[in-house]
């Protein structure tokens, strides 16, 4: 089901919004311009949230004691950052 969405833009906004969506970028129509904002800052959100959650497991293993060696921790590390740089380049 869809539902309708009116929104008021200064012009500037306007013009940039009508640029964006002339069919010769990504978006035919303002519309789809604005539903795919919409999407990435839905996605965004969710990262947010999964971080989040992330962080509060890993503060309840180190109140837990559960918590690895120096060595170990750069290793990981590491990896992350590693597959975070593989995930960005694609």
């Amino acid at each position: 089901m869809t539902s309708s969405l009116h929104v008021s833009l200064p012009d500037e906004m306007r013009n940039f919004v009508d640029h964006r969506a002339n069919g010769k970028h990504d978006f035919s129509t303002p519309s789809e311009y604005v539903r795919a904002l919409i999407r990435e800052d839905m996605e965004k959100e969710e990262e947010k949230k999964y971080i989040y959650r992330e962080l509060l497991k890993s503060a309840a293993d180190i109140k837990a004691g559960r918590i690895y060696p120096a060595s170990v921790a750069k290793e990981i590390t590491d990896r992350v950052i590693r597959e975070l740089r593989t995930d960005a380049e694609k």
